[in-house]
């Protein structure tokens, strides 16, 4: 029985460390948060591991939705204040140009910013 058990352990390790090494900078910060507040709850150190398993089984999906929805309200003002800056520049109203202009130059590069740095409150 132990000999079955072996290979089983090793294969959901090895998708364990896969799905860890997919996450993005934020949601292992968020781990790491979640590791040291179950830690304390525990009375023990808890592993990363478990912290990881328990936060992608219980917290994760509500944690990203939250945090598209914060990412996508400062991507709005983000764009409205370029909007409103490029239109005062030219003296009138761009609209959707200006939109379209910030999307082109500073979306991907803010996206990244905000996955790979952006904290949060």
């Amino acid at each position: 029985m132990a000999a079955t058990a072996a290979p089983q352990e090793q294969g959901s390790y090895q998708n364990y460390r896969r799905i860890i090494s997919c996450l993005k900078k934020a949601e292992l910060r968020e781990i790491e948060r979640h590791k040291y507040f179950m830690s304390i709850e525990r009375g023990h150190e808890v592993s990363f591991e478990d912290a990881a398993r328990d936060w992608l089984d219980h917290h994760a999906q509500a944690w990203r939705e939250e945090r598209q929805r914060k990412m996508l309200a400062m991507q709005r003002e983000e764009i409205n204040q370029y909007k409103w800056i490029q239109s005062e520049h030219a003296r009138r109203d761009l609209g959707g140009k200006a939109v379209l202009d910030w999307i082109q130059r500073y979306a991907a590069h803010w996206r990244e910013w905000y996955e790979d740095e952006y904290v949060g409150d």
